[in-house]
């Protein structure tokens, strides 16, 4: 009789369980359960059910268990929380996808369509970074003052409130550059700091573009669902017009678009399985968005993947930074040994997650194993590992921005030089210059700018044995139609190849005349060139003045380049340029500021003049290290 009350109660809770809709239990789950479930399915991380007169089950990747009985209200969780927790609604959801009622498709279709972002919030939030845009360049550089960082600050922490962390960060770095410019400090250019507001005005014009096609679409999903929208002539217009329903931004889509605009503050690590990595080496890094830390670069050999762990902390409230930071900070994954170590090891990760840019989890149920140092050599890193700089130049810089570092190819590379010269500080840039070379005379430039945590850097480059052939492992850029390289650290070619070169003879001369002369070939590209960097100063000049207060030369010289610019056949540009003359002319003689007009017309001409000259750099490029 026993078995058969068990029996019935058994039966009785899975209905209940399968009876649930599917709605609340999404709304306790919450978008990051949402994702972290799914990851789940489609890796085949199934829980153990064990059905009795109640359900109970452990959630993989997670020491929580939960016991399902009926009635619902009365399940209980390891977390102790007694209403519907997220642990609780993934259980429910657990059972209904392993007894078919549910699917994957399902649940990434309900992940499309989560609520997420306040859209009047958000509204008010870009309206006021645009107006503070405007008005910075309006200002211009040498009238700004602290006032100008603070309210920068001001609006970052705006951000972080309504939930834009794209705009949290980059609005920082953009406070921080404005204090460098203002303490004069070594490093901080107006060209940096113009780069900077072009773009952080042409991602905010795009999410007030967003906002309203999101308003449009809302709008129409009301107007569609209402029993007295119009149907006569204004469908016939939209059939004769050609606007179809598929052709209509929805409020879902344009919500996503929303949402991957605005950024994360955390990532969103998703399960990855076991990893066998090996430890490449460690970066410190000290951010201008207000972050120090460590990065650890790993490289899985076997799927040709690299993946980073980061150790960092805010530093925006310090009013000073601490300098040397957890150079001894513990590994995490349970791992006895510290970063710095790490970075030279063999590991195995069992129950890894990763974000989509390959950063590792520090979590806890992360179990790592060591098992051995790190093998470099020259086989292994085969395609990362370049002594012919025309393959280099080939596969990281093979089209504008490509040199920009992504999962399967990041920035960091193994350089192999042939032949090299001894390091020059720059006094002017406030960074070391070390040149190298390949066996056939191509040159790339390793760069490292001065900071007191790279002075013992610094020192060990400049004293660096001419005899020996150093490979630099770093970061790849390419600046003036030369590639350069930010070194992370240096290994020998011993290390690297497995050979003994210390009976090599090294007799090349320091002179530079091995490098492949040029200049012939790329005359037409060196006068444009020529013509836009001039430009770009002209814009420099412009944004460090400010709009407001421009002299008459300084219109000269743009009705001089708008002339200019007829003859390289750049039409349109020259437009611009007559548009932002006008503008500026026209501001004299009105009574109320409008510097909308001018910001749109300023930041059309910079990224316009920006892209002409990395193109231009390019194909200058393509020259001396192809011949072609």
């Amino acid at each position: 009789m026993k078995g058969k009350v068990n029996g019935r109660l058994s039966e009785k809770v899975w209905q209940e369980i399968l009876a649930q809709p599917l709605k609340p239990l999404l709304r306790a789950l919450g978008t990051r359960g949402l994702h972290r479930l799914t990851a789940m399915m489609k890796a085949g991380q199934v829980p153990v059910v064990e059905r009795g007169s109640t359900v109970r089950m452990g959630l993989p990747g997670q020491e929580i268990s939960v016991k399902l009985l009926s009635p619902l209200e009365y399940s209980t969780c390891s977390c102790h929380r007694k209403e519907l927790c997220s642990h609780k609604a993934e259980a429910i959801l657990w059972c209904q996808y392993l007894e078919k009622k549910l699917t994957v498709e399902q649940l990434d279709q309900e992940s499309d369509q989560q609520p997420g972002l306040d859209m009047q919030e958000l509204s008010g939030a870009a309206e006021q970074i645009r107006d503070c845009l405007e008005h910075l360049l309006e200002t211009g550089l040498a009238r700004s003052g602290e006032e100008q960082a603070r309210e920068l600050e001001r609006l970052a922490i705006l951000c972080h409130n309504v939930g834009l962390p794209g705009w949290e960060g980059d609005l920082r770095a953009l406070a921080e550059g404005y204090g460098k410019y203002l303490r004069r400090a070594a490093g901080q250019s107006v060209e940096r700091l113009a780069e900077e507001l072009y773009l952080l005005y042409h991602k905010t014009d795009q999410l007030i573009t967003l906002l309203s096609d999101d308003l449009s679409a809302t709008s129409q999903s009301v107007a569609e669902r209402s029993p007295q929208a119009p149907i006569g002539n204004g469908a016939e217009h939209a059939r004769s017009s050609g606007i179809t329903d598929a052709s209509k931004p929805s409020a879902e889509n344009v919500s996503a678009r929303i949402q991957a605009l605005a950024g994360e503050f955390r990532s969103q690590y998703l399960p990855v399985g076991d990893l066998e990595l090996t430890g490449i080496t460690m970066e410190h890094f000290v951010s201008d968005s207000g972050y120090e830390g460590d990065t650890v670069y790993f490289l899985d050999t076997a799927a040709g993947t690299w993946y980073t762990y980061t150790n960092a902390r805010p530093t925006f409230y310090e009013g000073k930074r601490r300098s040397a930071y957890q150079e001894k900070a513990q590994a995490p994954w349970g791992i006895a040994l510290s970063l710095e170590s790490l970075a030279r090891m063999r590991i195995l990760l069992r129950g890894a997650k990763s974000d989509g840019s390959g950063r590792l989890s520090s979590s806890q149920e992360t179990r790592g194993e060591i098992l051995g140092k790190s093998e470099l050599t020259a086989d292994i890193l085969k395609d990362w590992y370049y002594r012919e700089y025309d393959r280099l130049f080939q596969d990281r810089i093979s089209a504008p921005g490509r040199e920009t570092p992504g999962r399967d190819r990041p920035g960091l590379v193994f350089v192999q030089a042939a032949k090299f010269q001894q390091g020059r500080f720059n006094e002017i840039t406030q960074k070391l210059e070390l040149p190298i070379w390949d066996e056939q005379g191509r040159r790339v430039l390793v760069e490292l700018p001065y900071s007191k945590r790279e002075e013992a850097s610094i020192r060990y480059l400049e004293r660096m044995k001419r005899q020996g052939q150093p490979c630099f492992l770093g970061k790849i850029y390419l600046r003036d139609s030369q590639i350069c390289l930010y070194p992370v650290d240096v290994l020998e070619r011993q290390e690297l190849e497995q050979i003994n070169i210390s009976a090599e003879k090294n007799d090349r001369g320091d002179d530079e005349g091995h490098v492949t002369d040029t200049e012939r070939a790329s005359a037409a590209c060196q006068n444009l060139r020529s013509y836009l960097e001039e430009l770009r100063w002209l814009l420099q000049d412009i944004y460090q003045a400010g709009t407001a207060t421009v002299q008459d030369s300084m219109l000269q010289t743009l009705r001089e380049a708008r002339e200019q610019g007829k003859t390289y056949g750049m039409t349109t540009m020259s437009d611009w340029l007559r548009q932002l003359e006008e503008q500026i002319s026209g501001a004299r003689h009105r009574f109320q500021c409008q510097p909308a007009p001018t910001m749109e017309i300023y930041c059309r001409l910079w990224r316009y003049v920006g892209l002409c000259i990395r193109r231009t750099a390019y194909d200058m490029a393509r020259l001396s290290y192809c011949g072609r």
